[in-house]
């Protein structure tokens, strides 16, 4: 295929934000000056201009170009995906996509050949987080900050709905106030801020208009309006009921379950359901509520989709009647891992298929076009993990995603009718796959008799034989990892070094037995599975005894902390990413938060008290250096406690290293912040256990 390079793209003027709500409304657009100056210093100048012959997308560089050494560079792994996130317009004529221009995310609008793009950029103090086509001239996009309100006691994280009209080059604000912003004064009849505005349904019947749940008196109950995505008017069809945080629609967009918490404490989980006669109920003491979960609506009124323990002691995908209870059939099964969410076709919200995880992240579909199109994506792409990313609503196009163990993923367009695949993008252009190493699974034996799941990631043209090791417990802690390509795993054995990644029992997608496990086990069981998992290594010959550090961040971070605590000299050092250093600390924060009084009942240790698993009170018995970082802007865990923790460890003499980041949140989501985590996590392991 040729490659064209457009020299006729023009970029866009935006309009200016008031200034009275500057500090709640993210500056979603840029000036055309901005996104020039940004695309020259990041190389990508003329990649939003390019266009392949025959409608095809773009590319800028070959894919995965090869570098001269096997060594890839720090700044290759800590970038964020150069395209990720494509979706085709229902027209099939235009795409949308996410790329990386000075190490943050931004969104591109442009036709399928190239021609007429357009830059959505975030602003300094707001992320771009999803985005959706709403119809073919609007895009609707979810932005995200952490901000210090005064309607608070502490910085709260916020997100923002809006819309981008392709043509005008202007974006609306779908969840603005129509009032003036409250003051302190607290006058009679002003409206404040939505924290959250979360996009609940994009109408795919209507597609001028969304559903947009908001709360706009901040008292913990949403609300649900119809917006238009144009003008951002919008029209309240659901009001607000005590308990209810979360509303849920149908396959016909109406409004059927909300779930929540109430009570003084926000500890009293509650749950309402329209029934198909258009009656409101409670859920509560209704036997399949208590039974099964709701994972989404069926064409049928009277029939949902639940979730509910299969023969296999898996999570299986089942339809019920709600009018009798039972179940009327099974969906979906699977051996050894969990039913994941359904799938919804992008252009008619019908339900088409459920994904699951086993290794890699699959899609199951019941929608036989979308069957045929995902087995002939099979046969082509043999030995990768495939998936239809997007389609067209008016055109046989087809945007297929595809990915390995070694390979972060590409995308390419399938044009059903041509019966044509064509390559588009990879998703890290600066990645040499050639140079990546494989992730396998392994099953690993633990202390009480049972097998607990893992991957091990060798570095490439290496034997498994005496390495130097990187522990990688995930965080969570009900959570999971799985064998696709990650930066931080990979980033650590193209630096020589073997990585393990436990999936330690209290890990998601095994069944609830196996999840269950690790409730009330912090610094238990699920430490003690990690710790069996680094002796296992050892036992095998595959790990040198005497280089092996415990890398983790949040949950994994915590396990980090306790591993050189509660197993002197099984590891050389220790690093804690955004990890959890005072147990009763945390616990006090999210007993403040909606829901928290139940979920912090999962934490700590039965039978112990919360001081015996906590690592700042643990700190004495600290028995290696230990690397601590953490974010300023982490809305989850307050980077104070990682600072907290190592003055403590100073205080004790023990060896402790701080690194303070400025822009990363929880999970690191900027380059810059990448970048400072593996550079500083290189050198720090190549101190104590360096290859």
């Amino acid at each position: 295929m040729t490659i064209v390079y457009s020299t006729t793209a023009k970029f866009i003027t935006f309009n200016k934000i008031s200034s009275r709500l500057a500090s709640v409304m993210p500056s979603v657009m840029r000036t055309g000056a901005y996104i020039q100056q940004a695309l020259k210093q990041s190389a990508l100048a003329c990649s939003l201009a390019l266009g392949l012959v025959g409608a095809i997308l773009f590319q800028a560089s070959a894919a995965h170009a090869a570098a001269p050494s096997a060594k890839i560079s720090t700044e290759a792994f800590a970038a964020l995906p150069t395209f990720s996130q494509a979706k085709l317009s229902p027209s099939g004529k235009k795409i949308a996509f996410s790329i990386s221009i000075k190490g943050r995310k931004h969104i591109v609008v442009q036709g399928l050949s190239g021609e007429n793009p357009k830059v959505i950029a975030p602003s300094e103090q707001w992320d771009l987080n999803t985005y959706q086509w709403a119809n073919e001239n609007v895009i609707v996009l979810s932005s995200g900050s952490l901000l210090n309100r005064r309607e608070f006691l502490s910085k709260t994280y916020n997100t923002r709905a809006l819309s981008f009209i392709i043509d005008e080059g202007k974006y609306v604000w779908l969840g603005k106030p129509k009032k003036a912003l409250k003051t302190r004064s607290k006058s009679k009849g002003v409206a404040r801020v939505s924290q959250v505005e979360t996009i609940l349904d994009y109408l795919p019947s209507d597609p001028d208009h969304i559903l947009l749940e908001l709360d706009f008196d901040i008292d913990g109950n949403s609300e649900v309006f119809k917006v238009n995505v144009k003008t951002g008017r919008r029209k309240n069809i659901r009001k607000e009921v005590t308990g209810i945080q979360n509303w849920y629609t149908d396959q016909n967009s109406t409004i059927r379950l909300g779930t929540g918490y109430k009570g003084v404490k926000y500890d009293q989980p509650y749950a309402i359901f329209k029934q198909p006669d258009g009656t409101w109920s409670s859920l509560k003491n209704v036997e399949w509520w208590d039974k099964y979960n709701i994972r989404g609506f069926s064409a049928d009124p009277n029939v949902v989709y639940v979730s509910g323990k299969s023969k296999y002691g898996t999570s299986g995908l089942y339809k019920l009647d709600v009018s009798t209870g039972h179940i009327t059939d099974t969906v979906f099964q699977h051996e050894d891992v969990d039913v994941g969410s359904l799938v919804y076709d992008p252009i008619t919200g019908v339900v088409i298929g459920v994904a699951y995880t086993d290794d890699f992240y699959r899609i199951k579909y019941f929608d036989k076009t979308f069957r045929i199109v995902q087995s002939s994506m099979k046969r082509a792409f043999k030995g990768a993990a495939t998936r239809i990313a997007s389609r067209a609503k008016d055109k046989q196009l087809y945007l297929i995603y595809t990915q390995n163990t070694t390979n972060p993923g590409d995308y390419y367009l399938y044009d059903r009718a041509a019966k044509k695949v064509h390559f588009i993008a990879p998703v890290y252009d600066k990645i040499d796959i050639e140079k990546t190493a494989l992730t396998e699974s392994i099953s690993i034996p633990v202390r009480d008799g049972s097998q607990i799941p893992a991957y091990i990631t060798v570095p490439k043209n290496q034997e498994a034989k005496n390495l130097p090791t990187v522990i990688l417990p995930h965080g969570g802690p009900h959570a999971r990892d799985t064998a696709e390509w990650d930066f931080w795993s990979q980033f650590y054995a193209n630096r020589g070094y073997l990585v393990l990644k436990p999936n330690f029992r209290g890990s998601t997608g095994y069944g609830q037995a196996y999840r269950s496990k690790g409730v009330k086990q912090w610094g238990g069981l699920m430490q003690n599975d990690v710790t069996d998992a680094t002796r296992w290594l050892i036992d095998q010959g595959m790990s040198d005894p005497d280089r092996i550090c415990i890398v983790g961040a949040s949950y994994g971070g915590y396990a980090a902390m306790m591993g050189p605590i509660m197993e002197p000299g099984l590891y050389k050092c220790a690093i804690s990413i955004n990890g959890v250093p005072n147990l009763l600390q945390i616990k006090t924060n999210d007993k403040k938060t909606i829901g928290g009084n139940v979920w912090i009942k999962n934490m700590g240790l039965k039978g112990a008290d919360d001081k015996m698993v906590s690592p700042y009170h643990r700190a004495k018995e600290m028995s290696a250096p230990i690397l601590l970082m953490s974010s300023v802007d982490d809305a989850r865990i307050p980077f104070r406690m990682s600072k907290s923790m190592h003055t403590r460890l100073k205080k004790l003499k023990k060896p402790s290293k701080y690194v303070q980041i400025d822009n990363g949140g929880h999970s690191m989501i900027t380059e810059a912040a990448r970048l400072k985590m593996l550079s500083e996590t290189e050198k720090f392991l190549a101190k104590h256990i360096g290859n």
